[in-house]
């Protein structure tokens, strides 16, 4: 690329808005490996499926978790703690939604993903209904991707 194209390349993209973070799709669609993985977390939100989740959870080290009203506030844990706590909240909740959008999904850098889901849930027996929205903190591991973050919108 020339001088002048590359100045006007820089140029359209700060007028556009991208600062620094591109979104998880290209123009043939999303990451395959990352969107399986979203996938497969919305199955386990739908599902109630804690043991689902945890196959979704990073490896090594700890997930940090802040869930506004369904944990006590934000702290990490291990996947097998995790699962549990999911039980309990899969257990307390039915989720009647929940789903990614394609938009809401984007890579900061290399190997590091955010992903903003919408999940619908009802306290169980016959509490109100909620709609929250909820990050995903992904990071790629062996040519995978896995959960090493989920904070509730303030």
């Amino acid at each position: 690329m020339t001088g002048w194209r590359r100045v006007f390349a820089a140029a359209a993209l700060a007028v556009a808005g991208i600062s620094g973070s591109r979104p998880a799709l290209s123009a043939e669609g999303p990451d395959p490996q990352l969107w399986s993985r979203l996938q497969r977390i919305e199955g386990a939100f739908r599902g109630g499926d804690a043991s689902a989740l945890r196959s979704s959870l990073a490896a090594a080290g700890k997930v940090r978790v802040d869930l506004r009203d369904l944990t006590d506030g934000p702290a990490s844990y291990g996947p097998g703690q995790l699962q549990v706590i999911f039980e309990r909240i899969f257990d307390e909740n039915r989720t009647r939604d929940f789903a990614f959008r394609k938009q809401d999904v984007t890579v900061s850098s290399p190997g590091t993903a955010f992903a903003k889901g919408r999940w619908t849930r009802r306290a169980r027996p016959g509490g109100q209904e909620t709609v929250e929205t909820l990050t995903f903190t992904l990071r790629e591991e062996n040519r995978d991707w896995r959960i090493n973050e989920i904070l509730a919108s303030r």
